[in-house]
């Protein structure tokens, strides 16, 4: 089973985009925090949603905001304009749910 569930913030650089085909297409870095026994750390996770989500998010997605996401992993390689190949880890977003109000500040 390939399954992710991630809780985080958005980047502020949501990427959307219409793809030649006409395919809407969001790509964003998912910013998640998590605790080590010496300190709270942070992971940049990097996303990739399509169609109508991808809309949702371009539209609605602004940077800080908390999500939930749903979502499975994909490994893909790309090939940089060095020619060098490498391999690029991704979640691909099936489900987002917004965590916060636009326009409500959270406590804190």
């Amino acid at each position: 089973m390939n399954k992710v569930f991630l809780v985080g913030s958005l980047s502020p650089d949501l990427d959307m985009r219409i793809t030649n085909s006409g395919k809407a297409v969001c790509s964003f870095s998912l910013t998640v925090a998590f605790k080590t026994r010496v300190r709270e750390e942070t992971d940049a996770i990097d996303c990739v949603a399509w169609d109508a989500l991808a809309e949702q998010i371009g539209q609605a997605g602004q940077g800080g905001r908390r999500v939930a996401i749903e979502g499975r992993l994909h490994t893909r390689q790309l090939e940089g304009a060095d020619g060098q190949r490498r391999k690029v880890t991704e979640v691909v977003v099936r489900d987002i749910e917004f965590l916060d109000r636009l326009g409500l500040a959270r406590p804190g």
